[in-house]
């Protein structure tokens, strides 16, 4: 009696709820893969390590010190190894999102706010850029504005007016922030149209019938209570830009032009680790530095931005006059060239016997279906012969897909909790320890799990050279996303659903499996193909992870273009392009057609 007595009380029900429970596990495990592996990155730096005997007469490993930050931040390498690479992340991180914000605000704009045509097909066009890999841009870059100065054979600019593009054009800054803002401004389109929606016209059409021009009422009534969205959209592209790693390296290392990130994958190559963590843990900061900035920034003017009051809501296009085909024959050619061009000129590049010679005799189908010849490409098969590149196929779509299925479902479970305990301050600590990995730059994340995984600690095993550690780290890299579209799917689901259903003496298991699941099935289905996508064209994540038993398609390309075989290199990028768009359009079926089957079921 006295037992069940204390089964029913309060405390005990509050401990064995499995809600609770859940939220315990989950705060655990997101402590060990997230804040943890930070710890030992930072660790890492402050001690001797068994490879520094060779730097350093006064190593004894096990102990702390502050010998790496100082030959980082304090001694003759420091010039090159860290003031020049981050004068130029910040430079190319900057320029790059501006350019970015300022075309996908505008384009946001064009599409909707005002009545431009054809916005239907134009929108996909328009946020292809993202789902196809940066490497991809980067590579198509090179294909044009090839400099002969530092080797190889010239681009289609050189073959077309036959004079070599100018060497700042091929590599160094410009090409970087251009092919940065190409790649990432898709997510200022995406942001910024949302608060676009969000506007009331009559603010504007007060404005002008009093007189004010079309300009400035963009200017001072319309850019400014879109604030928030372009302060999102800075933090988000400028985040992704310092530590992007592919993209920085292959447009700059031909010429030594350093970044961050790309000092961070130089120094683990030389086996110069501590140094390399020092450099990610900068970069971490840098991140960080700038979501700060962007909170204060919304946060004091938070009142400046309400655009939805009590007193009615209307939204009209812009009507563009004879301004509308312009503007849209301007914004086709812009999303063809950014979106569609690329992937034209990589398969053309693929089909090339000898790189740089654009002439149609030139043409061959070797790097895709040729057998092995040691007068081309090495000896490497093409591609549908390489046992390699057909091994690295099956481990990407096998990785993409079992990240974004894993990360979609745990992604689910944690929204519910933060949801339905949103007055408990562990559901929010959950909440915001989820968000984490979002800040962190996915170069710096890597360089934390290789730190983390390397070797047996405790129970757990050395990880580093598994598949194990590829998903682990794609899923806890994309939980940011499935838990913000969970939270939204979970929000819209009532409470009294499940009140009946445990009146009726279901489980939280079964209600949750039987309720949640498929109501919310539309924001698992979104999860689900935002990590599929990032995860199929991911490079800088996983870069410092990947061994031969584990490589990737992504890897095997940036391999290869390492190795000068471009042909194979962009046959591949080509590849996982296509994965890419066909898993999306796959997702989305699939969801498409539960969510008719769940409304048919309940009509």
């Amino acid at each position: 009696m006295d037992l069940a007595i204390r089964r029913d009380s309060p405390l005990m029900r509050l401990i064995l709820d499995p809600v609770n429970i859940l939220l315990m596990i989950l705060l655990g495990i997101l402590f060990y893969l997230v804040l943890w592996p930070f710890l030992e990155l930072v660790l890492h730096t402050i001690t001797w390590g068994d490879g520094d005997r060779r730097l350093s007469r006064d190593a004894v490993p096990g102990e702390y010190t502050w010998f790496h930050w100082l030959q980082v931040t304090a001694s003759p390498l420091s010039e090159r190894m860290l003031y020049a690479p981050l004068v130029n992340t910040l430079i190319t991180g900057v320029i790059s999102t501006v350019i970015a914000l300022i075309v996908g605000g505008g384009l946001a704009w064009c599409v909707i706010r005002s009545d431009m045509p054809g916005k239907g097909w134009l929108q996909p066009v328009l946020t292809l850029p993202y789902i196809v890999p940066s490497f991809a841009i980067a590579l198509a870059w090179e294909t044009v504005f090839r400099s002969p100065k530092v080797g190889g054979q010239p681009g289609l600019y050189e073959t077309v007016l036959g004079i070599p593009p100018p060497e700042w054009v091929s590599y160094g800054t410009f090409p970087i922030s251009i092919t940065l803002a190409m790649h990432y401004f898709p997510f200022a389109y995406l942001l910024v149209a949302g608060a676009l929606a969000t506007i009331d016209s009559q603010m504007e059409e007060g404005a002008l019938l009093s007189g004010a021009s079309r300009l400035m009422i963009l200017r001072r009534i319309t850019f400014p209570v879109v604030a928030p969205a372009f302060a999102a959209a800075f933090v988000l592209t400028f985040g992704k830009t310092i530590g992007q790693f592919a993209l920085p390296f292959l447009l700059g290392a031909p010429t030594q032009f350093h970044t961050i990130a790309t000092m961070v994958y130089a120094n683990l190559a030389l086996g110069l680790d501590s140094m390399a963590y020092v450099l990610a843990i900068l970069l971490i900061l840098m991140s960080l530095l700038a979501i700060w900035a962007s909170n204060k920034f919304v946060g004091n003017n938070a009142r400046r931005f309400e655009t939805i009051s009590g007193k009615g809501f209307r939204s009209r296009q812009v009507a563009l006059g004879g301004w509308r085909w312009p503007i849209f024959w301007s914004v086709a050619t812009f999303g063809f060239v950014v979106g569609i061009l690329p992937l034209i000129l990589l398969g053309y590049q693929s089909l090339m016997l000898i790189d740089g010679f654009f002439n149609l005799s030139n043409l061959t189908m070797h790097f895709w279906t040729g057998q092995s010849d040691p007068e081309i490409a090495m000896g490497e098969p093409g591609v549908l012969h390489n046992a390699n590149i057909l091994g690295a196929a099956w481990n990407t779509i096998e990785l993409a897909f079992f990240s974004a299925v894993i990360a979609s479902l745990i992604g689910l479970i944690i929204a519910y909790i933060v949801v339905r305990k949103d007055g408990n301050p562990l559901a929010r600590m959950l909440d915001q320890i989820a968000f984490i990995p979002f800040l962190f730059p996915t170069i710096a994340f890597g360089a934390m799990y290789l730190t983390m995984f390397a070797e047996a600690r405790g129970p757990i095993p050395a990880l580093y050279g598994t598949f194990t550690l590829l998903v682990l780290i794609s899923v806890v890299n994309r939980l940011p996303y499935s838990v913000k579209t969970g939270v939204t799917a979970v929000t819209q689901i009532g409470r009294e659903l499940e009140e009946a259903a445990e009146v009726a003496g279901a489980s939280w298991g079964r209600r949750f499996r039987k309720i949640i699941v498929p109501l919310a099935s539309s924001g698992v289905v979104t999860g689900m193909m935002v990590s599929f996508v990032g995860v199929m064209r991911e490079l800088s994540l996983i870069i410092l992870l990947i061994t031969p038993s584990t490589r990737v398609l992504m890897t095997v390309g940036f391999n290869y273009a390492e190795e000068g075989l471009t042909q194979l290199s962009n046959a591949l990028v080509l590849i996982v392009a296509m994965i890419t768009i066909a898993g999306e359009l796959i997702l989305w079926w699939a969801g498409k057609s539960k969510l008719v089957r769940l409304r048919e079921k309940n009509s």
